[in-house]
């Protein structure tokens, strides 16, 4: 009889039953054998990545773009129709050049001649260098519209004034006054000769006169004789009177001359006067009828076309024609932010702008950073903050946006840009101490 096997021993028999072979022949998958290291290596690789990957701390603000050298935008400043077109769009165009007319009852080219004849004659004329009008004459005009009439009161004003110039009216005078107060300096000088010799004459003739006086008082000569004698000597005093009189007469016509000069030259000043004012007031008539009928550059630039525009086009008062791109432009942004994360704003910080005229996901973003942040809020309890643009309106997609007035959008201040592990790290150190 076999023995017994006591109970809780696995026998030899029981131990290669066909179930357990099968369990003990087949290896275990390489997930169970290897999956301490699988894990151990994917948590190695995921604190690579936390401390690999930044997240930032962001505070949102609204941000106003400007430029300190923007594009001008030109506009239509009379209602009209288009008369002519003389630029293309993109055009390179100098500060001053003419642009496009406008309708007008005057002629555009006479109007433009008659302002370049303006400019010629300004500055010396206003130095009081008149000669220049004979050298540059006025052109006649005739199809100047409602400037007609003022250009035909400032060529009265000049005929006047062409007076006072080489061999004109005034400057004879003048030469002819000075001539008058020269002969009656003459006269008055011989006048004073002739008055010395009667004087002299008159002398000898009272020396004699008193010689007879005493004859007659010891009876030598006759009474009559005497009185012959005495009315020799008041004819002479009465021809001193006369003399006298005479120099006083020439001296009140010499005075008169010398007011007569005087008037002459405040008159010459007058009209001087007179022409300047007269001129200004036709450049300021031309200026005005140019600012409204000619559109003018105002700087240099690209001109860039506001709409399809071409000849005989009607247009309204305040229309947008044109805007002139200058050469070179700087940028920077106003970024109003709340007092909520104001804190962590410093300057150098890095910007992103997204401008609301410009969808992102279609053109990019601007970039930017913090130059200057105001100490002082706003009335809406905000705090301006200066954005330079170092790449001006680059955005990151290498695209570049076209400056307008009143550019809006939004801005992201990155405060903080740390690494995700130190975040992590930060987060469950402030749990463990809660």
């Amino acid at each position: 009889m076999p023995a017994q096997t006591p109970p809780g021993i696995i026998t030899n028999a029981e131990l290669h039953t066909p179930e357990i072979t099968d369990v003990i022949g087949n290896r275990p998958a390489w997930i169970i054998r290897k999956g301490s290291i699988v894990f151990a290596c994917l948590l190695v690789l995921l604190l690579f990545l936390t401390w690999l990957l930044r997240y930032p701390d962001i505070i949102k603000g609204n941000v106003r773009l400007i430029a300190t050298n923007p594009p001008r935008l030109l506009i239509a400043q009379t209602e009209g129709t288009l008369k002519k077109i003389l630029v293309s769009n993109e055009q390179e165009v100098q500060q001053g050049q003419h642009l496009a007319f406008l309708q007008s009852t005057a002629e555009h080219q006479q109007v433009i001649t008659l302002q370049t004849w303006i400019r010629s004659v300004e500055q010396p004329t206003m130095n009081d260098q008149l000669n220049i009008l004979l050298t540059q004459k006025i052109p006649v005009l005739t199809g100047l519209g409602e400037i007609q009439s003022t250009y035909q009161d400032f060529q009265n004003t000049l005929q006047e004034t062409t007076q006072l110039l080489n061999q004109g009216y005034y400057l004879k005078k003048k030469e002819a006054l000075k001539t008058d107060i020269s002969f009656m300096h003459e006269i008055q000088d011989n006048t004073m000769r002739q008055r010395q010799l009667l004087l002299e004459d008159f002398a000898l003739q009272q020396n004699e006169f008193r010689a007879k006086e005493t004859l007659l008082n010891d009876k030598v000569i006759a009474p009559l004789e005497f009185n012959q004698d005495k009315g020799k000597i008041i004819a002479k005093e009465q021809t001193l009177e006369q003399q006298s009189a005479q120099l006083i007469n020439n001296n009140i016509n010499r005075h008169n001359k010398h007011k007569e000069l005087l008037e002459l030259e405040k008159n010459v000043v007058d009209l001087r006067q007179k022409f300047r004012s007269s001129l200004l007031a036709l450049k300021s008539k031309v200026d005005e009828w140019v600012l409204n009928h000619i559109v003018t550059a105002p700087v240099t630039g690209k001109i860039l076309f506001v709409s399809f525009l071409q000849e005989n086009q009607l247009l309204t008062k305040g229309e947008q024609l044109f805007y002139i791109q200058p050469p070179q432009s700087s940028y920077y942004g106003e970024l109003m932010a709340a007092q909520s994360g104001l804190g962590k704003i410093k300057t150098g910080q890095a910007v992103v702008i997204k401008v609301e005229s410009y969808p992102s996901s279609e053109f990019g973003y601007l970039t930017g950073k913090v130059e200057y942040i105001s100490n002082i809020a706003t009335s809406k309890d905000s705090f301006l903050i200066k954005v330079t643009l170092p790449r001006g309106l680059k955005t990151n997609y290498g695209q570049t946006l076209l400056f307008r007035n009143s550019l809006y959008g939004q801005a992201d201040v990155v405060t903080n840009n740390r690494r995700l592990i130190y975040r992590f790290f930060g987060q469950l150190n402030d749990h463990i101490k809660r």
